[in-house]
């Protein structure tokens, strides 16, 4: 049973670009609110590195040019989505939850276009409006994790536990699957 390279690509990417920086961004919100902000701005760094990375996994192309512009672009982005999630809650007011809302679907927004167009990732139009839908979703979620500081270490924690998991297993098998075919 050969499991196809582009789904264990896929799973590695969704290990490395999205559990990865979620539990980084909770782990730097619990040390920004510990008064240790720039330790929480180094966890973003080194998680959007790794964004930047697993990025490239299951690239067609060997250029190293577009190889080398999309690990950067992701990584860049990364971090400052990252960091401005994590300024914004730890430095703005509690506005309410319909700001909070907002904030979150035009950041959804922007995050939406620069993915499809800047970044090139093959998503269709029409879903922008669930990029906005989960902008807000999170913004408001985790505003109302601020509160609860031992729930958010602990998200955080399994986070990181899923993400490792899944990039290891992942890359491991589409490690292996390589050298078997050659």
């Amino acid at each position: 049973m050969t499991i196809p390279e582009k789904t264990m690509a896929e799973l590695l990417q969704l290990g490395g670009q999205y559990l990865l920086p979620i539990a980084a961004l909770l782990r730097a919100l619990y040390s920004g609110l510990r008064g240790k902000f720039p330790e929480g701005l180094s966890q973003i760094a080194v998680a959007s590195l790794f964004a930047g990375l697993t990025a490239a996994v299951g690239n067609e192309a060997l250029d190293i040019r577009s190889i080398a512009l999309k690990i950067l672009g992701n990584t860049v982005f990364m971090a400052g989505l990252l960091a401005f999630i994590m300024s914004y809650l730890l430095r703005q007011p509690n506005r309410g939850r319909v700001f909070d809302g907002v904030v979150g679907a035009v950041i959804g927004l922007i995050s939406f276009a620069i993915m499809v167009v800047v970044l090139d990732n093959p998503w269709p139009w029409w879903a922008f409006p669930a990029a906005m839908a989960a902008g807000a979703a999170a913004f408001i979620v985790l505003r109302i994790l601020l509160r609860q500081i031992a729930r958010l270490v602990r998200i955080a924690t399994y986070f990181i536990v899923i993400g490792i998991i899944v990039v290891i297993g992942a890359g491991g098998i589409l490690l292996y699957q390589t050298l078997t075919q050659r």
